[in-house]
């Protein structure tokens, strides 16, 4: 048990060193970038320089005196500094103003990305968003005509170059452009369904991201606002434009190195997140108990029957670990005001589910599985798997949930129902799956291995496979059937 204990510790361990290293990448990027002149991080705005300076170097190497840093590591790059400094100097005597703005510019750079460096260090008191963010925002301010533009046309004639997918396209209502490798995309009618090309917008940017690294280094996300549906509940529209606000809010946690919101429009999220806090929401549930319904003509709810009530069971508790006796399909999604009714609705409701779930044999662990079947390969399954783990996440995971589960006036605890409320208790950990028999050919590996790594950030696992119902087995995905 012990050797147990030391290899969690190790393995958390390598996953932080992991994260402050691409922290780390990115921060080192962003400052030897020409662009980044002039730019300065707000963060520790505070106190004289001058003044403070020395002991704010107290403080630190004091701190690092605590651990096992080598200072000469330091010292080296202290050297450095003071060459870069004198050679400014020796310019400014030579009146030669360039170079000599050139190197301070270079020394300014090197001390600004250490104390960036330092601040990720210190997440329990900043947020790394803010560091990244604000390189975003510095890149889109600088002047036009000092600027790299690639508009709409041109990123899709390169994302079918690099992809070598000739049909690839983007979605003609939402607005894309990148300026200085930051993306800039605009949602022009974020009240409807996220399955729509034109609202599932996650799947857009993960795609374009990976497509075109050289030219995408962050996203900055702005939309329509309607001021009409803020604080507003019952009708489809205020629960479509409810959800889209809850989806960027989970966007920027999953993602908070290279996904933002717009400055205009952070306000709007962070006052709609308040409002979820300070009000008390519920998630409906199952008024009966799920049945068997194989012999539909609905070709995705006969497959979702094999897997839970047949022979599915076995393949989907091998691959994941699942109990038989603990797997469900259907599991509402719709979130209410204070009590499940029609009018209270804030979140979509009616049809909104989870196709399957279950809970792991460890009995500690949710386990979401989103199903698609046939040619059915929408880069929409990104936007709802997303959605979906982190409602779940907010509700039955973190630590001030921001949810939980309602009761429908006297109807039955039905199975699933007890299954999820858990008597009340926490789980440990959530994983997402996607489950499908047909990939988009843009949805790549490496795509996966995005989103993975963004919803680490909410400690929920995530994979994909790929079946085939006629097979009655999973296959290799590589096959793309």
């Amino acid at each position: 048990m012990e050797h147990l204990k030391i290899n969690k510790k190790t393995l958390r361990n390598k996953v932080m060193e992991d994260r402050y290293f691409e922290y780390i990448n990115k921060i080192l990027a962003f400052y030897e970038n020409r662009r980044s002149a002039g730019f300065e991080n707000g963060i520790f705005k505070e106190g004289n320089s001058e003044e403070m300076v020395l002991h704010r170097l107290e403080r630190a190497v004091k701190d690092e005196a605590d651990g096992t840093l080598r200072h000469s590591r330091y010292a080296i790059w202290a050297h450095d500094l003071i060459n870069i400094l004198d050679a400014a100097k020796d310019a400014v005597r030579r009146y030669e103003k360039p170079d000599a703005l050139r190197q301070l510019e270079c020394a300014l750079n090197a001390i600004k990305a250490y104390k960036d460096i330092l601040t990720i260090f210190d997440g329990e008191h900043y947020d790394v968003s803010d560091i990244f963010g604000g390189y975003a925002a510095h890149l889109l301010n600088t002047d036009d005509q000092h600027s790299v533009i690639i508009e709409k046309d041109e990123i899709i004639k390169r994302l079918k170059e690099y992809s070598r997918v000739s049909g690839a396209d983007l979605p003609r209502d939402i607005d894309f452009s990148v300026k200085n490798q930051v993306l800039k995309v605009f949602i022009k009618n974020a009240a409807q369904d996220m399955q729509n090309d034109s609202a599932a917008f996650e799947g857009w940017l993960l795609i374009l991201k990976y497509w075109l690294p050289n030219e995408i280094a962050y996203v900055e996300l702005d939309f329509e606002e309607r001021e009409d549906l803020m604080y507003k509940y019952g009708c489809p529209e205020a629960c479509h434009y409810n959800r889209f606000l809850y989806r960027l809010y989970s966007m920027s946690r999953i993602f908070p190195t290279w996904f933002f919101i717009n400055e205009s429009k952070r306000d709007i999220i962070f006052d709609f997140i308040q409002w979820i806090k300070s009000n008390a929401f519920v998630l409906n549930h199952s008024l009966r108990e799920r049945e068997d319904v194989i012999e539909t003509t609905k070709m995705e709810r006969q497959i979702e029957s094999w897997f839970v009530f047949h022979e599915g069971k076995e393949l989907l508790s091998k691959r994941w670990n699942i109990d038989e006796n603990k797997l469900f399909n259907q599991l509402p999604t719709g979130v209410f005001i204070k009590k499940i009714a029609r009018e209270n609705a804030v979140f979509s409701r009616g049809a909104s589910a989870i196709d399957m779930w279950g809970i792991d044999k460890d009995g500690q662990t949710l386990h979401l599985i989103e199903l698609k079947c046939g040619d059915n390969k929408g880069l929409g399954v990104i936007g709802e798997t997303l959605f979906y783990a982190s409602l779940i996440y907010d509700t039955c995971i973190a630590k001030e949930p921001l949810f939980s589960f309602g009761k429908y006036g006297t109807a039955p605890d039905t199975s699933d129902t007890i299954a999820i409320r858990n008597d009340g208790k926490k789980f440990n950990h959530l994983i997402a799956h996607i489950l499908a028999e047909k990939y988009h050919p843009l949805f790549t590996e490496v795509v996966e291995g995005f989103i993975r790594d963004g919803l680490a950030n909410l400690n929920i696992g995530f994979d994909r496979e790929t079946y085939s119902y006629s097979k009655k087995e999973f296959v290799d995905a590589n096959n793309n059937l």
